[in-house]
């Protein structure tokens, strides 16, 4: 699949106007997704097919935003929208935040709607624990 850019989506980096996304592979199905830079409109351009494919394919998902500067409303419609289609393919996936996008996630209250955890290990332990609760 090709982003706006034309950068391949897949395993590896794609990388646009200050944003890189990093797919991290690993065991037992499990993906996660490093996002650097701000996500506002453009960034979001760049991601959203990344995490559209990641959903359909993955057997579980880590978006880790640690490395993330900005979190745009653009940002928390495609979180709430990957919310929503995960859930409906009953995909194991959460979040791991930085206080720059938990500012606008707890703003908002949508804290309480997405899984959302401060640092990777915590995200991975909770989506690994959710795969093994969820029949395949």
């Amino acid at each position: 699949m090709e982003t706006a850019f034309g950068a391949r989506v897949g395993a590896g980096t794609i990388a646009a106007s200050g944003v890189e996304v990093t797919v991290e592979p690993r065991s037992a199905g499990l993906v996660v997704t490093h996002v650097l830079g701000e996500i506002d409109l453009l960034g979001v351009s760049l991601l959203r097919p990344c995490v559209e494919q990641l959903v359909g394919t993955a057997r579980s998902l880590v978006l880790d935003f640690t490395e993330t500067s900005y979190l745009s409303a653009a940002g928390l419609s495609l979180l709430l929208q990957t919310s929503t289609d995960a859930r409906s393919r009953r995909l194991p996936w959460a979040i791991a935040a930085a206080r720059s996008v938990l500012r606008p996630i707890e703003a908002t209250g949508l804290e309480h709607r997405l899984p959302v955890y401060r640092d990777v290990p915590g995200a991975v332990d909770a989506v690994l624990g959710a795969d093994a609760r969820i029949p395949a």
